[in-house]
């Protein structure tokens, strides 16, 4: 008899626990939390941000656009960062029972250098000697300076320049944002791609070449 009233106790705690267990996750309903990634005063979207969920390992990007998607559960923390930005979170609250929209925006994480002096010369006396026995350069190099700092030879200069590091970063991050948003549909054709046609006449070219 003793056998038996406790495992009917044991029988009774396990479904007690299991009760509790179902009520907390009936409590626990998940929503979607979809928003706008913003920044700066003109409310520039901010493509490639990851908004990710620590406790509960999940998370995704943003669009080119700077929106997202993402189940969430009342009580969530969310955190959202990218490169450049201060990371932001947010709390959802527990009160939310139906899908909700944000706009999170991001703060730009600045930080300024201190300013370093590059001096040529380890004295002041040294530089004025130095200047002192300068030779002024001759009519026909100061033609050729004049030549070359014309504003339309610096106008060609900079259409022909490539990228800077925040172009390139920008560009980057674009890509990476529309891969990530195309990554569950299917390829699309590049028929009507001028540069996916004048990529195409390089590499013949390039295989003429090869067999010459």
């Amino acid at each position: 008899m003793k056998i038996y009233r406790i495992t009917q106790y044991i029988l009774i705690a396990i479904c007690w626990f299991a009760f509790q267990n179902a009520q907390a996750q009936g409590e626990n309903q998940t929503l979607i939390l979809s928003g706008v990634i913003i920044t700066g005063k003109k409310a520039e979207p901010v493509p490639g941000a990851h908004v990710y969920i620590p406790k509960a390992g999940r998370g995704t990007t943003s669009t080119v656009i700077g929106s997202f998607g993402l189940s969430v559960v009342p009580g969530d923390s969310v955190a959202i960062t990218s490169v450049g930005f201060k990371p932001h979170y947010y709390r959802v609250p527990y009160d939310k029972t139906d899908n909700m929209s944000v706009v999170i925006e991001l703060t730009e994480d600045v930080q300024m250098l201190d300013v370093v002096e590059v001096f040529p010369y380890p004295t002041e006396e040294i530089f004025k000697e130095r200047l002192l026995a300068l030779e002024l350069p001759d009519e026909e190099v100061m033609q050729t300076l004049r030549k070359n700092l014309s504003q339309q030879i610096l106008t060609k200069m900079a259409i022909n320049m490539g990228m800077d590091a925040g172009a390139n970063h920008k560009y980057y991050t674009n890509q990476y944002a529309v891969n990530m948003g195309n990554r569950f549909m299917a390829p699309s054709l590049s028929l009507l791609n001028p540069f996916a046609w004048a990529r195409f006449f390089q590499s013949l070219k390039r295989k003429k070449k090869k067999k010459k």
